[in-house]
């Protein structure tokens, strides 16, 4: 069971990482202000030429000034560059943390956190704005925003009373950007869940092309996915405007200022007020002032977006996961396959799959799991390996509450085969070995003669470094069952739960691997769930499964007789 954790931010998953760059960020809030001091010496070089070198016709005092401007373009020019290469730095650090984390949170979650998060992949996806806001340059124009103040004080100090025209027209922008920060808020959560909707349309696709293509035809999804693009495009419709609206505002109240500055400025000027070249300085500086201003809406909208997004990885990073929670169980050493069941229960909201089964199977013992379509045999395997939580009851394994084990250790000691096969894209020998240390390819080798994959696997283009594709598309389903029976052989796990791991096989492939299973030399408890009766000739116990409870429990004959008689 998950459970919310307090914020620790020296350890949380996304500030640890921002803090341990803090001295990239500090250097580039350090570049900034170098930035935007030799922005002001460019103000005052225009002024100083127009107030001091053209009236007296100085021309050595503007060549030593404009020798010294160039100094400080160069100097600009290198810094800018630096700030940049900080950005990247801090986007790198930040993209190799956080990404890991990520990984391994969504790895160590459990099955029923993870199938209550629809999108958890697009969430992910759409995380990638929080990233790029921290390493981009909407965080350099962020950094800038303050020094507007400053330009608004200096325009003060040269040109005195003309420093009301921006002093007025700062407070208008912020307040528009303010009103539309709750409305961007708001669309940018909305857009986020359409495009997680649009996202699940695609990969329900994607996952169902088979059926799409010779069954169903792609009319229903096809329905589905035009709505959700009709209500995103309506609400991403709706932040554009706002956001649009944001962004004119700031355009237009930057020609406001600038028009009202020379305006006001020429009137100054007039009365001796404040010299030309302080009202040409003065319009120069309303840009840099206002120019921030002016990516408001634009810098507000990606927050928004990158905010919603951070909400929903939050929720999933804040959780404690089931592996996080045993990690630091000590003493933990499985040595035998026993297995006790008693009085277990899972269901999935209000519906009962498992229902007060209670068995007992001693080490080494090859049990036979049997029952109709639908009966909950494939769930009570999942609840075994502890893939599934029990909602009720408990398994202990070799005497530990499975509850207590970790995933690892799990792993290690119990090897599993879903009747869905799975296999990752890569080579063979990377399937089968998945990331199992401590094997050679002797043992690869052996593991694939026992379930008659090594014939198969050497007629292939490149043997065991032959590229499977995605989910093993271009094996047939005996080739994959093959495959996964090997490298859950490859681990000799003290306990083997098989999800009917040979429908896929012909007959005789079949009844080779189903001896070799149950004749290995370590002698590994199995539990094998089968619609087969051939099965049963060479398994200890039977367990008829009805209904999701358990209707029989014993030796073969003893329940092939007890139904007989019903």
């Amino acid at each position: 069971m998950t459970e919310k954790t307090k914020i620790d931010f020296s350890k949380h998953w996304f500030w640890s990482s921002v803090y341990q760059s803090r001295g990239v960020y500090g250097q580039m809030f350090l570049a900034s202000i170098f930035i935007n001091f030799m922005g002001l010496m460019s103000v005052f070089y225009i002024m100083t030429v127009y107030d001091k070198v053209m009236p007296n016709s100085a021309y050595s005092s503007l060549i030593a000034l404009t020798v010294g401007m160039g100094v400080v373009i160069l100097f600009d020019f290198i810094i800018k560059l630096l700030r940049s290469y900080f950005v990247d730095i801090a986007g790198s650090n930040l993209e190799k943390n956080v990404n890991d984390r990520l990984f391994n949170k969504i790895s160590n979650h459990d099955h029923s956190f993870l199938a209550k998060k629809s999108g958890i992949i697009h969430t992910v996806r759409e995380f990638e704005g929080v990233r790029d806001f921290f390493t981009s340059a909407s965080m350099v124009a962020f950094i800038d925003l303050p020094f507007m103040f400053i330009f608004i004080g200096v325009i003060a100090m040269i040109a005195g009373p003309l420093a009301i025209v921006p002093i007025l027209i700062v407070p208008l922008v912020l307040g528009v950007a303010a009103i539309s920060q709750p409305l961007l808020k708001k669309y940018s959560k909305e857009n986020l869940i359409k495009q997680s909707s649009k996202m699940n349309t695609l990969v329900e696709l994607v996952n169902n092309v088979e059926t799409v293509r010779t069954v169903a035809g792609g009319e229903k999804l096809q329905s589905k996915w035009n709505e959700t693009i009709e209500d995103q495009s309506k609400t991403a419709m709706s932040a554009r405007s706002i956001m649009n609206f944001a962004v004119t505002f700031a355009q237009t109240s930057l020609q406001i200022s600038q028009t009202g500055i020379v305006c006001y400025g020429v009137v100054l000027v007039g009365i001796l007020e404040i010299t030309s070249g302080a009202l040409i300085a003065c319009v120069i500086l309303s840009g840099r002032i206002l120019s921030p201003l002016v990516q408001a809406g634009t810098l507000l909208t990606r927050l928004n977006s990158a905010l919603a997004a951070f909400k929903k990885v939050d929720e999933l990073m804040q959780t404690t996961s089931k592996d996080e929670a045993t990690k630091d169980n000590l003493a933990i050493k499985i040595r035998s396959g026993d297995i006790k069941v008693s009085d277990l229960g899972y269901q999935v909201e209000e519906t009962e799959i498992i229902k007060n089964v209670t068995f007992d199977i001693s080490d080494g013992e090859k049990v036979g799991i049997v029952g109709s379509l639908g009966c909950g045999k494939t769930t009570l395997l999942r609840t075994l390996i502890g893939y599934y939580e029990s909602t009720k009851g408990i398994i202990n394994i070799d005497g530990y509450d499975i509850k207590n084990l970790p995933s690892t250790t799990l792993r290690e000691n119990i090897g599993y085969v879903p009747q869905t096969t799975q296999l990752f894209s890569g080579t063979i020998y990377d399937n089968i070995v998945a990331g199992f240390a401590g094997v050679d390819e002797e043992d690869v080798i052996n593991a694939c003669d026992l379930v008659n994959a090594h014939k198969f696997i050497g007629s292939l283009p490149g043997g065991y470094n032959y590229e499977i594709y995605d989910n093993g598309v271009n094996l047939s389903g005996g080739q994959r069952q093959s495959i996964a029976l090997a490298r859950c052989l490859l681990r000799k796990p003290k306990i083997m739960v098989l999800d009917e791991p040979t429908s896929s096989m012909d007959s005789n492939a079949e009844k080779m691997v189903i001896n070799n299973l149950f004749n290995l030399d370590y002698n590994p408890t199995i539990l094998i769930s089968t619609h087969k009766l051939s099965y049963l000739l060479n398994v200890d116990k039977v367990a008829l499964i009805v209904d999701g409870r358990l209707q029989n429990f014993g030796h073969p004959s003893e329940i092939i007789k007890v139904n007989n008689d019903d």
